[in-house]
């Protein structure tokens, strides 16, 4: 048994330290991933390459069919990219959104939703505990929280045995934001990395699940990743 299972040797403090102490070990990821997009109006899976760094700047590479590059997303500096390459044109503001709408049938916010693609807690660190219990089958912690600086409720479970988080809800106003589930945790070097993330947005009937294929963690990424695009083509 886990050192930390019996609820009166834990404190709800000890949990969210964990998990700051996690989120500061990834400083980069890439892997091949299957994404699926399902939406009231589409449902689509893409074969795409996902690289990390830093919870701040993100690349995809989506594939047809036959292994060729249908577009690439570069979330960078604050600043998101998307390069056609069937048009030889990059995009970047608001035409982004509208490509990625139409592409994937959703959109992300990546300043927010980042972190979730590498097993974090959005917004971790604005959090504060308002009650915390172990499920029925004393399987999972399940705390309740509130943003302190957006208010609203947020309820995360974790695994009593590892401490690794499995579910996470923001609400507010009555309303699901949107919901999260880490699963198929697996271990990369000495990390716990979960290699099915699904991220479901209820109220728009809209989830992006992603699969992640032998993901490869802090072995650095290229200089030029987040930036490959912009110097020979310019921004339009």
């Amino acid at each position: 048994m886990a050192p930390h299972f019996l609820k009166d040797s834990i404190t709800t403090g000890y949990i969210l330290k964990r998990q700051m102490g996690r989120a500061g070990k990834i400083k980069n990821l890439k892997s091949f991933t299957r994404a699926s997009f399902l939406g009231p109006e589409l449902k689509q899976s893409f074969r795409q390459s996902l690289l990390i760094q830093d919870n701040r700047s993100i690349r995809v590479d989506t594939y047809g069919l036959f292994g060729q590059v249908l577009g690439v997303f570069t979330h960078h500096e604050g600043r998101t990219v998307f390069f056609d390459p069937a048009k030889g044109r990059v995009y970047s503001g608001a035409e982004v959104e509208a490509l990625m709408e139409k592409m994937l049938g959703t959109q992300v916010d990546f300043h927010e939703h980042l972190r979730i693609f590498v097993g974090h807690i959005p917004r971790l660190e604005l959090l504060e505990i308002l009650d915390s219990r172990l499920n029925t089958d004393r399987t999972r912690y399940i705390l309740r929280l509130t943003d302190m600086q957006r208010g609203g409720s947020v309820t995360l479970q974790f695994s009593a045995m590892t401490l690794l988080p499995l579910a996470m809800t923001r609400e507010l106003g009555g309303h699901t934001i949107y919901s999260v589930e880490w699963q198929k945790y697996a271990k990369i070097g000495d990390y716990d990395f979960p290699h099915l993330i699904t991220l479901s947005f209820p109220e728009k009937q809209e989830t992006i699940r992603v699969n992640y294929k032998n993901p490869i963690i802090n072995q650095g990424l290229p200089a030029d990743t987040f930036k490959l695009l912009l110097p020979s083509l310019g921004s339009q």
